[in-house]
């Protein structure tokens, strides 16, 4: 059975559970925790890596359930980990970002290339041998910004 995880769980399956909070960096309070959970029932064992703030706890999944043992390491960790009795106004989105300067800029000369390349084909095919060369060269010419926008990433 797979629970819906509460923070600080972030992963849970029958006998095997994760906890992860930045608090659990710190050695006095990861062994506050720690200490906590040892005294839970069914457990088998603890890892704690300090380095990911993270605990995982393995127990005896046929002594007690997944939801039953995710509920008591939540109410054993509570001192230390609950969260904040205010909790935060939700987030505004932040309006959509616009693109930059630079890549607006590809964007049109990459439009400009394909309806120049586009319209010099089609005066070929129509036989209007001037028109064709002249967008045959504003072709050329936005080719050559396209080349010099991505120099870096063709010369590697």
């Amino acid at each position: 059975m797979h629970t819906a995880h509460h923070a600080p769980i972030v992963s849970s399956l029958p006998g095997r559970l994760r906890l992860r909070d930045a608090r659990l960096r710190r050695d006095a309070l990861r062994e506050a925790v720690l200490a906590r959970l040892d005294t839970l029932p069914a457990l088998r064992t603890l890892r704690a890596n300090a380095a990911a703030g993270s605990i995982v706890v393995e127990y005896d999944g046929t002594r007690v359930g997944e939801a039953l043992m995710c509920r008591e390491v939540l109410d054993a960790v509570a001192p230390w980990l609950a969260a904040p009795a205010t909790a935060a106004p939700a987030a505004v989105p932040a309006p959509p970002r616009r693109a930059s300067r630079r890549r607006q800029l590809a964007r049109a000369n990459n439009l400009g290339m394909l309806a120049s390349l586009g319209g010099s084909l089609a005066l070929a095919a129509a036989g209007a041998k001037s028109a064709h060369v002249a967008t045959g060269t504003v072709f050329l010419g936005l080719l050559g910004v396209h080349l010099a926008m991505h120099r870096r990433s063709l010369l590697r």
